[in-house]
């Protein structure tokens, strides 16, 4: 008939208007009302820094350390895990990425 539910919706932050899916980001609900994203949740409008990468802006979620990652950042590094797959944080295992591979540059942006 047409219809179709998709639970999985893309949610925006109030504080710096990020927009991530559900799941994508580890928003089993929405909540009514205001929404915030980890980076504003716990530093408002700073600016945090990857650990992974350059790049300062998407979605960032925090490593066992206190650090920030993009989520897929840690996503596409076989050694880091996330702690928790339904809240996708926090980054974990960090350590276990060689130091040689910290040295090379990103195939996808070709960036350190």
């Amino acid at each position: 008939d047409g219809d179709c539910e998709n639970t999985n919706a893309i949610v925006f932050c109030d504080g710096c208007d990020l927009a991530v899916h559900q799941e994508c980001y580890g928003v089993p609900f929405i909540p009514e009302g205001q929404w915030l994203c980890r980076k504003c949740q716990l530093i408002g409008r700073g600016v945090p820094t990857c650990i992974f990468c350059p790049n300062t802006d998407g979605a960032f979620k925090q490593t066992t350390s206190s650090k920030w990652a993009h989520l897929l950042c840690a996503m596409w590094i076989p050694e880091v895990s996330l702690g928790n797959h339904t809240f996708m944080e926090p980054v974990m295992e960090v350590e276990k990425v060689p130091k040689t591979r910290w040295k090379l540059n990103c195939y996808l942006c070709n960036q350190r």
